[in-house]
């Protein structure tokens, strides 16, 4: 939601997915142009919006759906991996020249290979502040609840951030 919200904000036309059409609405509400429902496989209907494909890809899933969202991508497209939600970190078999489509880049960020200036940081806060930049808490849970926030978690309930409190 967070990096919908900055590629709205950056002009860009965000393509955003979900496993739950109920959060749709928000997502769209949330800055994001279009919401496809993710079935496993969402390279046909980036193509049927975007036939030639699309420039860039943030894969917060991870490897379990890294070869369809690099399929999404045009020539010259760039995929970025920055998440493992799905928990699975490997790729059986993993042949780099028939699993990346020729002319598109793969990368990945991991936060504790690189940082942005403190600068950059403190102008993110600022639009946290100012209420430029919105993180929406789903729900709060007490520290007693933290299986009943796994189950929320893993039903796919929330449309922002859980919190554990004591």
């Amino acid at each position: 939601m967070l990096a919908t919200q900055l590629a709205h904000q950056a002009g860009l036309t965000v393509v955003a997915t979900t496993r739950n059409p109920q959060k749709e609405k928000a997502m769209l509400a949330n800055g994001a142009t279009h919401v496809l429902i993710d079935s496993g496989q969402v390279t046909e209907s980036v193509r049927t919006i975007f036939p030639q494909g699309i420039d860039k890809v943030l894969e917060l899933v991870g490897t379990a759906t890294l070869h369809d969202s690099l399929s999404c991508l045009k020539p010259g497209g760039t995929a970025c991996m920055s998440g493992m939600l799905a928990e699975s970190w490997t790729i059986s078999d993993f042949a780099p020249m028939e699993y990346i489509p020729a002319t598109v880049r793969l990368t990945t960020y991991d936060s504790g290979q690189m940082t942005s200036p403190t600068s950059v940081f403190q102008d993110f806060i600022r639009q946290v502040e100012a209420r430029q930049v919105k993180l929406p808490v789903s729900r709060t849970f007490r520290l007693a609840q933290i299986a009943e926030a796994h189950q929320f978690m893993d039903r796919n309930l929330a449309t922002g951030k859980l919190v554990g409190i004591p």
